[in-house]
């Protein structure tokens, strides 16, 4: 492992300090190996799952974790007021296994890891519930709070453009990725959904609105489909783009915003951008470029993605503002054959899993989570 050297006033110095060790986190330092690079999170790698975990097949055959992974979905069904739409996937998606698709995450990377909670930045200082570490270069990837963004910018997070989701996992088995759009039987503006992985799934729901009291409506949904409701997890998602880099600050993965309207699809965004992030980072830590110049290249590539975003942030605004019957419509409409094949290819093409990087193993893997 890197070990951080002293400044003059008996703080850690770093090359780069990266708050947050969820996937963004994970996936910007192991861009950034023989580098010192400290790692903070206030829970241990792979031990706080927020998210149902699904995500194109093509990331994780890309970061060679197929291992991790637990079922494998070639279509996903949508059921409406008028029965289910079937969506058949020329790209499947995936369900994995949060906590072993972490670890593995974090045996590619030799960063120090601080278990601690973040609470603010002064200048090249973050300060935590541990003491205060200095670094050359910073990284946000706390998630949808953005911890240090927020602490310079306090308007830098906005929940009336965050959704927010529950779910619980039950002893379940099925086919495909399931969703249920049905504001005649559930709360309007609301989805929920089923992830099979293998003998179980991820049961939940969501509310477009950030509405956040949503366990009796989740306990409904979970006795419609014949099983209980046990332990709970999830949190908001942000489905609007926000700035990339504040200040002295690379921002990356929820914290930046990079989850996609409608889907609420962030794994992929935080795995691409954190890898992007990373490797102008490790520029800058080596002094190829001024840090000035890697916050600009950051913001010009996240900026380069910004139309398919829009889109589908705009489009969410759409299906959840309009009559029932045409949401149907228009989701019968994309079921098209044809057409939800050019849709996918648009979507995957958005963040192409191609161009993501496997790191190998580090050489002392052992000492990893």
């Amino acid at each position: 492992m890197c070990v951080g050297a002293q400044n003059g006033e008996g703080q850690l110095r770093y090359d780069v300090i990266i708050a947050g060790a969820g996937f963004a986190g994970l996936a910007a330092a192991g861009e950034l190996r023989a580098k010192r690079v400290l790692l903070i999170d206030r829970y241990e790698i792979g031990t706080h799952q927020v998210s149902a975990c699904g995500t194109l097949l093509g990331v994780m055959q890309a970061l060679d974790a197929m291992d991790c992974v637990l079922q494998i979905h070639p279509r996903i069904v949508v059921t409406g007021p008028r029965g289910p739409i079937v969506y058949p996937l020329s790209h499947p998606f995936c369900t994995f296994d949060f906590e072993k698709f972490m670890r593995k995450l974090a045996r590619r990377t030799d960063a120090d890891f601080v278990l601690a909670q973040v609470q603010g930045v002064r200048g090249d200082i973050v300060q935590t519930t541990r003491g205060d570490y200095e670094g050359k270069v910073l990284v946000d990837a706390t998630g949808w709070s953005a911890a240090l963004a927020r602490s310079i910018s306090p308007h830098h997070v906005n929940k009336r453009v965050m959704s927010f989701g529950i779910e619980t996992v039950q002893r379940y088995r099925g086919e495909g990725l399931l969703f249920w759009y049905d504001p005649t039987r559930y709360r309007a503006k609301h989805i929920q959904w089923i992830f099979p992985c293998g003998d179980e799934s991820r049961i939940g729901v969501a509310s477009y609105l950030g509405e956040t009291k949503l366990k009796d409506e989740l306990e409904q949904f979970t006795r419609d489909v014949g099983v209980g409701t046990d332990e709970l997890h999830g949190g908001y998602v942000p489905y609007a783009l926000r700035e990339p880099t504040v200040e002295n600050i690379f921002v990356v993965g929820d914290a930046a915003g990079q989850c996609f309207g409608v889907t609420g699809e962030g794994i992929r965004g935080a795995l691409y951008f954190g890898q992007a992030a990373g490797r102008i980072v490790r520029r800058v830590a080596d002094g190829e470029i001024p840090l000035a110049t890697g916050l600009i290249e950051y913001r010009r590539f996240v900026q380069a993605h910004r139309l398919y975003f829009t889109l589908l942030y705009w489009f969410q605004k759409i299906m959840t503002n309009a009559p029932i019957l045409m949401a149907e419509g228009i989701m019968r409409f994309f079921s098209l054959p044809k057409l939800l094949s050019k849709i996918l290819d648009l979507y995957v093409a958005a963040l192409n899993p191609v161009t993501l990087r496997r790191a190998p193993d580090c050489i002392d893997a052992r000492t990893r989570p």
